[in-house]
């Protein structure tokens, strides 16, 4: 049987598969070598020996025999090397042709040789095909066997990387998410959401790095270009990198309409920083470039800053025209309340309180009752507030306005009616408590704050060490050495008017370019 290894038809399958192995390797050498010399002997025009025919024969068809077949396990497989060789009448293997029509047949080398490249270049096709899919890889037959997909093969290694990036970052192995996203990156820079979160991993580490690649998405990526640019706006405010911010926001006020209040707002936050006039004075000189309304304030912002304060204030009580959006009003409003002008920043609030939202109307009349001291008005307003059933929206303006203007009767109120535990959402609890964590700094209350920074560390199952900076910053200590903006972009999740309210708090002075 098969089985038995010394048997004599396991001996002769042995044999059959060696002379197949064999022939196999005859007739590769034989599609060279025999049809060379028979294209000589036609060069030479049947002068001297054909060198594939048996000498002693006669050279006629049908009666000459073939003696390269003679060498091959069954003679008959030398026919794929030469189509001549036919069977008699008697079933003898001859030659059918006289020995003056011996021809070498080129075209069966080339169809021969083709087929086999391409058998070769199929099977290695399916085996690599085979093992990236095995590693993980995205990757189609069309892919690997297509010459004009090939380009696709870095998208393919790109999107592999990337999962591998959102794998190890789920089990916080930060080291592998950042390897993963860099090859993700390169390998694909058109890979927006690899760039995006490369960027947003390298804010806080490697912030020129990721500016260069918040850059790039914006450039390479027109149509998520708002989106890019509101992330960047998230991770250069924090920093407080002003000299960015405000060439961010320059560029957005030309390609973003829907949020012109918020880049507006930022532009002017920076630029009254970094004291650069020849911002707005450039943005003014091109206004059909600038969404309607952006022209209205940008002047106003020109005129008061060369004015003297009394001057200001009656330029501001101005109504702007009637067809002006919005946040040209609260441009005015919230000038007025930081010149100094509250009650006349009121006058223009009831005037137009119907075209703002609640929660823009609430933060404006807070600030403004605040610094008129209508202590009747503020509490009353600070109270029904704080009664309002609990959201991250009730908690940012509490938390926002309480930092910018502590009052401790109130911080006292709003600590006791706060409750994070009583929003249901994880993550809407997380920024929650770290608006009431940012609060309570505001007003000292280290306690407090630690009470809080154990429910947060709870909440990300994490150490969440960057806590005991903010608390050292918060509480003024000298010894600490570190400003808010080295933290603030490690301490999140954070409203922008959280952060705002933060920096305006805490923000070192002689950092402002022009300041005594």
């Amino acid at each position: 049987m098969l089985r038995v290894a010394g048997s004599p038809l396991t001996f002769q399958l042995r044999l059959h598969v060696l002379g197949w192995i064999l022939d196999l390797f005859r007739i590769l050498w034989g599609f060279l070598f025999w049809n060379s010399r028979k294209t000589l002997f036609r060069v030479r025009r049947g002068r001297g020996v054909c060198p594939c025919q048996n000498r002693s024969d006669s050279g006629k068809a049908g009666k000459t025999g073939c003696e390269p077949s003679l060498h091959f396990e069954k003679p008959v497989r030398f026919r794929t090397v030469c189509p001549l060789l036919k069977p008699n009448d008697e079933g003898l293997l001859m030659c059918s042709v006289d020995t003056k029509d011996v021809r070498p047949f080129w075209g069966r080398v080339f169809l021969s040789g083709l087929m086999a490249a391409l058998l070769i270049y199929a099977a290695g096709v399916v085996t690599v095909f085979g093992v990236m899919r095995q590693v993980g890889y995205p990757v189609t037959i069309t892919m690997i066997g297509w010459p004009p997909a090939w380009s696709n093969l870095d998208k393919a290694r790109s999107a592999y990387f990337l999962k591998n990036a959102q794998t190890a970052f789920q089990r916080s192995d930060l080291s592998e998410t950042v390897m993963s996203l860099s090859l993700a990156y390169d390998y694909d820079p058109e890979n927006y959401d690899a760039g995006f979160f490369l960027a947003r991993l390298w804010q806080a580490g490697r912030p020129e790095v990721s500016n260069h690649i918040y850059q790039r998405l914006i450039l390479n990526h027109p149509e998520r270009r708002t989106e890019t640019a509101q992330a960047w706006l998230r991770s250069l405010l924090p920093r407080a990198d002003y000299i960015w911010i405000e060439r961010l926001a320059t560029s957005a006020l030309q390609f973003s309409d829907d949020h012109a209040s918020a880049w507006l707002h930022a532009l002017l936050f920076a630029n009254t920083r970094t004291q650069n006039d020849e911002t707005i004075t450039n943005l003014l000189a091109s206004p059909d470039s600038l969404t309607p309304g952006v022209e209205i304030v940008l002047r106003l912002e020109e005129t008061i800053r060369h004015s003297p304060p009394s001057r200001s204030g009656e330029i501001l009580s101005r109504p702007v025209p009637a067809d002006a959006p919005v946040f040209a009003i609260y441009y005015q409003i919230r000038r007025l309340i930081d010149l100094g002008f509250p009650v006349e920043a009121l006058n223009l609030l009831n005037r137009f309180e119907d075209r703002f939202s609640d929660r823009d109307r609430v933060a404006l009349q807070l600030r403004a009752f605040a610094d008129a001291e209508f202590e009747r008005s503020y509490v009353g307003l600070f109270d029904r507030l704080t009664r309002l059933a609990p959201s991250p929206t009730q908690f940012d303006i509490i938390a926002a306005h309480l930092i910018s203007h502590p009052n401790a009767s109130l911080y006292r109120q709003a600590k006791s009616r706060l409750k994070p535990d009583e929003i249901e959402a994880a993550n809407s609890r997380l920024s929650a408590t770290m608006a009431l964590f940012c609060m309570a700094g505001a007003h000292g209350d280290t306690a407090y704050q630690l009470e809080l920074a154990k429910q947060m560390r709870e909440l990300t199952q994490s150490r969440f060490a960057i806590l005991d900076a903010a608390i050292a910053v918060m509480s003024q200590d000298e010894e600490a050495q570190i400003r808010i903006e080295h933290i603030l972009p490690s301490l999140q999740p954070m409203s922008l008017d959280l952060t705002y309210a933060i920096l305006e708090r805490y923000e070192s002075v002689e950092k402002r370019p022009g300041d005594a």
